[in-house]
């Protein structure tokens, strides 16, 4: 401790050691080599310092910092050693020489120690060459982003963050009139209306307001404005783009002007066609009403006459019947057996136009018809010793006394076209599908020819001879008419001699 005080105490003295000219046989050749070397290595070291601080302070976003300046101190202190070495050949300070070796060594070693440090770091480092290829990569990738932007069909434009716009594609330019000099730098107003204001897409979408999250749009519709003034309607999709300059908007607009002028041809062609489809359905309507009516008339009017004729052929074949001529007595029946077809025919008729009258729906239970079709045919049942079978039927909102006619043509009509020796057997099952329930009708009779599937459902349609089969030929008709009323539909399946199945729909919801 005593000689580190009295180290630092005499560190300028110089009186323990001759200058080094005097130590030792130094020539003037020998000495001044020393000394002009020992020189030129300290001007040396301190020159290159001052160069790498210079560096430093042009080059700001420079790495490794720290360890630029711990080379410069490194070398400074050598080149301090050096200078020292020349000093003495004149002022022995060696105590000083020593402390500036000692610092030397410390700073040499403090360099060592972060040089390991940072050293795999900038071994990881990528050499020119892969700097360069990755330059060469990414200048690959521009080539081939601007080449798909010139070759989208839609107008690509992207917009920084304050609202400029950076880049447009050829589309752009040929959409707006603009060239690319007038757009690129300018606001994206200049491609808006003015009516817009601060209210235009981007700022809807908060891209300018900072702090805010930018919301991405698809098919944003609005207008948009070119060179000339003229406005045009635009679909436009946005969406965020993180780039190294900061945040992006990538806007992609479509010219919609062919669209919607072809939507307006559509919508008032649809408009003009519904009022067409109106003004024919309310016509029908009011045709079928007029038909309804004339048939309910007439029906109702025919039957008094009707009826009159009727109680004089009867009052005529009472009396009369033997006491003329077999001729006579043949035609008094012919007219009794028409009179009789005639009252059925009316009857029928004026059926058919009451149906759906009675507008009022109500809940159904479609095994309760089932019943009452049985009690109402049980002498037919009988006498024809079919057999009416019926699975689990649902409860329905329908006019019940249509509903029960519709069940019980049905099932007569399966009772009547029988086919000889074989007892008729009716099946009646129902199930749901999409929303309706499907009701199906099977029987074992007769069958119908494929091509007569689509007559039987028309009015006074018959396959039969009268003599074969009795019926005015207006059930089925009777059928379809109340299943379009429950706006259903109906059809049938049939193979002659094996039988057929009436399928008909009622929605459940109506």
């Amino acid at each position: 401790m005593n000689q580190l005080v009295e180290f630092f105490s005499r560190l300028l003295d110089t009186s323990d050691w001759p200058p080094r000219w005097h130590c030792g046989k130094w020539s003037s050749f020998h000495g001044w080599l020393y000394i002009i070397s020992d020189l030129l290595v300290w001007s040396a070291y301190f020159a290159i310092p001052l160069i790498i601080i210079r560096f430093i302070t042009k080059k700001h976003d420079a790495r490794f910092i720290r360890l630029y300046f711990l080379f410069a101190a490194f070398i400074l202190a050598c080149g301090a050693t050096h200078f020292f070495d020349a000093v003495t050949f004149w002022f022995p300070v060696y105590r000083v020489n020593a402390l500036v070796r000692a610092i030397t060594g410390i700073i040499s070693w403090i360099t060592v120690f972060y040089l390991i440090k940072v050293l795999p770091l900038a071994f990881s480092l990528r050499s020119s060459r892969e700097l360069e290829e990755e330059v060469e990569q990414r200048k690959k990738a521009e080539d081939k982003f601007r080449n798909f932007l010139e070759r989208a069909p839609d107008s690509i434009i992207v917009v920084s963050e304050d609202g400029i716009i950076q880049l447009v594609n050829a589309q752009t330019v040929k959409m707006f009139g603009y060239n690319r000099e007038e757009m690129v730098g300018n606001r994206i107003e200049l491609l808006m209306p003015q009516r817009y204001g601060k209210m235009h897409p981007f700022r809807r979408f908060r891209l300018f307001d900072t702090g805010q999250s930018v919301q991405v749009a698809e098919n944003y519709e609005l207008f948009a404005v070119r060179k000339d003034g003229r406005e045009f309607p635009v679909e436009m999709s946005l969406s965020p783009m993180e780039t190294d300059e900061g945040l992006m908007l990538t806007a992609s607009i479509r010219d919609v002007s062919e669209k919607k002028q072809l939507e307006k041809v559509i919508r008032d062609t649809n408009i003009t066609l519904e009022r067409k489809v109106r003004q024919r359905t309310e016509e029908l309507e009011r045709k079928n009403k007029e038909l309804e009516q004339f048939a309910y008339v007439a029906s109702h009017d025919m039957q008094e006459p009707l009826r009159t004729t009727s109680s004089f052929v009867d009052l005529l074949r009472k009396q009369y019947k033997g006491k003329l001529d077999e001729n006579a007595d043949k035609y008094l029946d012919y007219i009794v057996q028409s009179s009789d077809r005639m009252k059925i025919l009316i009857r029928d008729l004026l059926e058919y136009s009451r149906l759906g009258r009675e507008k009022e729906k109500r809940r159904v239970d479609c095994n309760s018809i089932v019943e009452q079709v049985r009690a109402d045919l049980n002498k037919v049942i009988k006498e024809s010793q079919a057999e009416v079978r019926a699975g689990e039927l649902p409860l329905l909102d329908a006019f019940p006394t249509e509903l029960k006619l519709l069940f019980q043509n049905l099932v007569s009509n399966s009772i009547k076209f029988r086919r000889p020796g074989v007892p008729p057997v009716v099946e009646i099952n129902a199930i749901r599908d999409n929303g309706c329930w499907e009701f199906s009708f099977s029987d074992n009779g007769i069958g119908i020819e494929p091509q007569y599937l689509d007559r039987i459902f028309v009015i006074f349609q018959r396959l039969h001879n009268r003599t074969d089969y009795e019926g005015s030929g207006i059930g089925l008709a009777h059928c379809k008419k109340i299943v379009e009323l429950h706006e259903g539909r109906i059809w049938v399946k049939s193979e002659p001699g094996v039988g057929s199945t009436f399928f008909f729909t009622i929605s459940e919801m109506q």
